[in-house]
C-alpha cells in the first residue's frame, strides 16, 4: 500500500505515530512536508483556554515528535502551502507530484484548514481525523464541550476530507469515555483509541464505503473564559465526589437467579422480574462479595467469582446443593469463570489477566487443573475471555489488559487447543458502551446476541445488547438492539442463562470507613 502523508516540519503527534505503526503490512510512505503552516494567533479573550491547554490538550499523546525512524519512508517532498484567508491550499507542483506518485490514500497529519481540490484535479481521497461525533460536535476543541455539557461518551472519526468543516463522509467511527472529573483523562482516552480507527478507514476509503452517520452537528469554536471557569468548577466538584466515594464507599456485589428467558432480551419493554422474586445467594464467610455468575454445564450449579476478604483476590467458587467448593488455585486473581465443552470434557478459561495470559483449565469433579496456555500470538493478557463456537471455528472475544475495556478484540481458531489468530476486523467495537463482555453469547431466533458491559456511567451498571449479523473468519457485523438495567439496585454486570433462568450480578453502594484503606492495600499487593 502506498500512502501520502502530509505533515508539518517533519513532525507528527505521538498518537499519529502509533496509528501508522499499527498498519499491516507496513505501508510505503511518501511524506509531503509543509514548511509554512502558521501557528494560531493568540487572542486575549481565549487566555483561559490557552492556560488550560498547557495541562490538558498538550499531553503525552498529542506532543509533537519526529517521524519514527522505523517508518518506511520512500521519499520526502518539502513545500509551502498557499493561503486563502484562514484556509491552506496545496500548490500546483504538489498536486502534480501527487498525481504522478499515485498514492492509494492521502493522510492529513499536518496543516490547518485544508481546501480540498476538485476530483478532476485530485481524485485520491484525503483522510483526516476529527475528535468528536460530527453529528453533534464539529469544530473544536476536542472533548471540551462534551465534558462541559455532561456527555458521557465522546465520538471520534476518520473522514474523507471535504470543504465543509468536519462534515466529510465518515469512514471509521469510535467512542471513548468522558471522565467527568478530568479533561486530561478524557483526552488521553480519546487519543489512545484513535490509532485503532486508521486501518478500517483506509479499507473503507479504498472500497468506496462510507458509514451511514450524520455529520451535520453544531460547529463549536474556542471557549471563552467563562466557559473555561465553568469546566474547571465542574471537574473539580466531580473530582471531590470521586475522592469521597473512593474513601468511604464500596460496591456490595451480589449474585441472584430469576425467571427470565433469553428471548425477553429482545422484547420492546425488557421488563426484568421484580427483586422480590429473585433468589439471592448469601456471601460465604471470609469473602467480601460475589460476582460474574455462570451456570455450570449441569445447569443446576453456579460458578462465580468470590473476593477473598483476607487477600483481596478473586477466587472461583462452585455453589451447589452439596455446598460451596473452591475451584481456583491460590495463585493470583481469578474471575469470570466462562467455560466451553470440547470432546466431552469441560474446560474453564477464567480471567487471570492481572498476572498471566489466558489458560485452559480442565473442570472435573470439584477441581480445576491447568493443562495448557491458550495459543494466542503474543501471549496477551485478556480481560473477560469469552469463547463461542460458530460453524467450524471457535471465536474468542476479549479485551487486552494494556488497552483497557474500551476496545473489543476478536480471535478465532479451529479448536480450543489450536492456534488463535486475530480477526481481520478486530477490534470489532471501540466504545465504553458494550466493548467489554458481560457473559456468554446468547442464542436467539433473531441470531446470536452479544452482551457487553456499560461502563460509561457507573461501572457495572447495566449491559448493552447486540445482535450478531455476520460472523465468519472474514467479516464481523453487529447491531445494537437495546440495553438492560435494573431498578432500585445497579447492574447487571454479567448475565447468563440456563433454560428459563437467568443468573446475574448487581450491587448497591455501601458505606465503609475502611473502603479507602482496602483500595490502597489492593494496589500494593
Amino acid at each position: 500500500m502506498k500512502i501520502a502523508l502530509i505533515v508539518d516540519n517533519m513532525r507528527i503527534a505521538k498518537w499519529q505515530a502509533d496509528a501508522l505503526a499499527l498498519l499491516e503490512p507496513e505501508p510505503e510512505l511518501l511524506v509531503y512536508n509543509c514548511r509554512n503552516t502558521r501557528p494560531e494567533k493568540r487572542r486575549v479573550r481565549f487566555f483561559a483556554y490557552y492556560a488550560l491547554n498547557l495541562f490538558t490538550i498538550r499531553n503525552a499523546l498529542t506532543r509533537a515528535t519526529a517521524l519514527p525512524k522505523s517508518l518506511k519512508v520512500e521519499r520526502t517532498v518539502d513545500f509551502d502551502s498557499v493561503y486563502s484567508g484562514a484556509w491552506q491550499e496545496l500548490p500546483s507542483t504538489i498536486l502534480q507530484c501527487l498525481r504522478a506518485d499515485a498514492p492509494d490514500v492521502i493522510l492529513k497529519f499536518g496543516m490547518g484548514l485544508l481546501k480540498v481540490p476538485p476530483p478532476d484535479v485530485l481524485a485520491t481521497p484525503i483522510l483526516s481525523y476529527h475528535h468528536g461525533d460530527p453529528a453533534q460536535f464539529r469544530g473544536r476543541p476536542a472533548g471540551f464541550y462534551e465534558l462541559l455539557g455532561g456527555e458521557q461518551i465522546m465520538g471520534q472519526v476518520v473522514q474523507r476530507l471535504s470543504n465543509r468543516l468536519d462534515a466529510g463522509a465518515i469512514l471509521a467511527f469510535a467512542e471513548s469515555k468522558v471522565f467527568s472529573h478530568s479533561y486530561k483523562a478524557t483526552l488521553l482516552d480519546a487519543f489512545g483509541r484513535s490509532p485503532l480507527l486508521l486501518k478500517t478507514a483506509i479499507e473503507n476509503a479504498l472500497s468506496g464505503t462510507a458509514l451511514d452517520r450524520s455529520s451535520d452537528g453544531k460547529v463549536y469554536r474556542l471557549p471563552r473564559t467563562w466557559d473555561v471557569l465553568r469546566l474547571i468548577w465542574k471537574t473539580t466538584r466531580s473530582l471531590m465526589g470521586r475522592l469521597a466515594y473512593g474513601a468511604f464507599m464500596e460496591k456490595a456485589w451480589r449474585v441472584s437467579i430469576a425467571e427470565f428467558e433469553p428471548q425477553e432480551l429482545l422484547a420492546p419493554d425488557r421488563a426484568f422480574p421484580a427483586q422480590s422474586s429473585w433468589h439471592t445467594y448469601p456471601t460465604p464467610r471470609g469473602y467480601r462479595f460475589l460476582a460474574d455468575p455462570f451456570f455450570a454445564p449441569s445447569g443446576s450449579e453456579m460458578l462465580l467469582e468470590a473476593l477473598r476478604s483476607r487477600t483481596g483476590k478473586g477466587e472461583i467458587l462452585k455453589l451447589g446443593s452439596d455446598g460451596i467448593h473452591k475451584l481456583s488455585t491460590a495463585r493470583g486473581h481469578h474471575s469470570y469463570p466462562a467455560w466451553i465443552e470440547e470432546d466431552g470434557r469441560t474446560y474453564l478459561i477464567p480471567e487471570v489477566a492481572l498476572w498471566a495470559p489466558p489458560a485452559i483449565y480442565e473442570y472435573r469433579g470439584d477441581q480445576l487443573t491447568e493443562i495448557a496456555r491458550m495459543d494466542v500470538p503474543g501471549d496477551p493478557r485478556i480481560l473477560d475471555p469469552t469463547l463461542f463456537r460458530h460453524g467450524s471455528r471457535i471465536f474468542l472475544f476479549g479485551n487486552l489488559l494494556d488497552e483497557g475495556p474500551g476496545a473489543l478484540r476478536l480471535w478465532h481458531a479451529p479448536d480450543l487447543f489450536g492456534r488463535f489468530e486475530e480477526h481481520r476486523r478486530s477490534p470489532i467495537r471501540i466504545s465504553p458502551s458494550g466493548s467489554r463482555m458481560a457473559g456468554f453469547i446468547v442464542p436467539s431466533a433473531a441470531g446470536p446476541l452479544r452482551l457487553g458491559q456499560l461502563w460509561h456511567e457507573e461501572y457495572g451498571n447495566g449491559i448493552a445488547i447486540f445482535r450478531i449479523q455476520e460472523l465468519t473468519v472474514r467479516d464481523y457485523r453487529e447491531e445494537a438492539v437495546g440495553r438492560l438495567q435494573l431498578d432500585r439496585v445497579k447492574g447487571p454486570h454479567t448475565l447468563n442463562f440456563s433454560g428459563q433462568r437467568a443468573a446475574f450480578d448487581w450491587y448497591e453502594d455501601q458505606f465503609s470507613p475502611l473502603a479507602g484503606v482496602r483500595r490502597l492495600l489492593a494496589t500494593v499487593r
